[in-house]
């Protein structure tokens, strides 16, 4: 991806948002992709190069808290209504009024309320790994864990507990290679034992375990993953999960309309089989029940399809967008 594509937007919170931008060479629309956790923009380099090169425009951020974006530690910044503002902000700074979402991971809940309270903004909507969530005005964490061990036998989402505690970031910059291998491990299955039951992620990298790295994920893309993750250390990126459990969002939440937590427009949902925290077989009925006209592909891969799966996914998504 070239740097003289990278641009920046000042948003009417005062934060400046990175991102690589390509305006579409054709009559085709602008897609804007949506990272998650711990990611940048570069995380799309495949689906940026294939689609800008299909005549697309292309959005690309990094998200609050990373890359060369604004990363305030204040955890109130990370309310997800804000941040979705700041979005629009992209889309008004650079005079794109429709496009469609793509999004992965954190990026899918982002997703997920701009969709809730800008849906006259999407002509289609993707989700990856994690599916469409709608809005939980009663969300509690420790229920929610209660459901996934009552459905699948164990956590789930254990890790959120100590990727919101104040410690973490320091923790994870130490040991950052230890804690590479569980984010990208060569056996999904690791994330099953070591990275969904409470207690078990900070272990691991507390004490530093380093088991391979999954073959997709190359020596050079991890030590440019290192390089922007860097620029402003792991605080914001952990801020996303501790700004969820401190339950930042509860009044945004209850704020949106009933009739708006389901989705009309098309949307598609990649399911990623070998992913154990973002449970396929969960997110399936949720998307069939509140997406009224869902399109669904399974990949055999791990949470991380876009780099898994690159070819296999452009070619879905662009068959999607082809539909719309």
């Amino acid at each position: 991806m070239s740097g003289n594509l990278i641009r920046s937007t000042t948003t009417r919170r005062g934060f400046v948002y990175s991102y690589h931008y390509n305006a579409p060479s054709t009559d085709k629309p602008t897609i804007i992709f949506l990272h998650g956790f711990p990611s940048t923009h570069s995380d799309w380099a495949s689906q940026i190069s294939f689609f800008s090169g299909k005549g697309y425009g292309v959005i690309a951020p990094d998200l609050l808290g990373y890359g060369g974006t604004s990363a305030p530690d204040d955890v109130s910044q990370y309310r997800l209504l804000d941040m979705v503002e700041d979005v629009i902000d992209i889309f008004k700074d650079l005079g794109v009024v429709k496009v469609i979402g793509v999004a992965h991971d954190w990026g899918s809940i982002l997703l997920s309320r701009l969709l809730n309270t800008h849906s006259d903004r999407f002509l289609g909507a993707a989700f990856l790994a994690v599916g469409y969530v709608a809005p939980q005005a009663d969300y509690d964490y420790d229920t929610q864990l209660a459901v996934f061990n009552k459905l699948v036998g164990y956590d789930v989402w254990g890790y959120w507990k100590f990727f919101a505690d104040s410690s973490a970031p320091a923790l994870i910059e130490k040991h950052i290679d230890s804690f590479y291998s569980l984010a990208f491990p060569n056996d999904p299955l690791i994330w099953k034992d070591d990275l969904a039951p409470i207690g078990k992620a900070k272990e691991w990298i507390e004490q530093n375990k380093q088991l391979p790295r999954a073959d997709f994920w190359t020596h050079e893309q991890k030590e440019e993953h290192k390089k922007a993750l860097f620029k402003k250390g792991l605080r914001g990126p952990c801020n996303w999960y501790a700004a969820f459990l401190a339950k930042t969002n509860k009044a945004d939440e209850a704020s949106i309309a009933t009739e708006a937590h389901h989705i009309s427009i098309p949307t598609f949902y990649g399911a990623a089989l070998k992913d154990y925290v973002c449970l396929a077989q969960l997110t399936k009925p949720t998307m069939g029940a509140l997406c009224s006209n869902v399109t669904t592909k399974d990949f055999d891969t791990s949470h991380w399809i876009m780099l898994e799966a690159s070819d296999e996914l452009n070619d879905a998504l662009e068959q999607f967008f082809r539909s719309l």
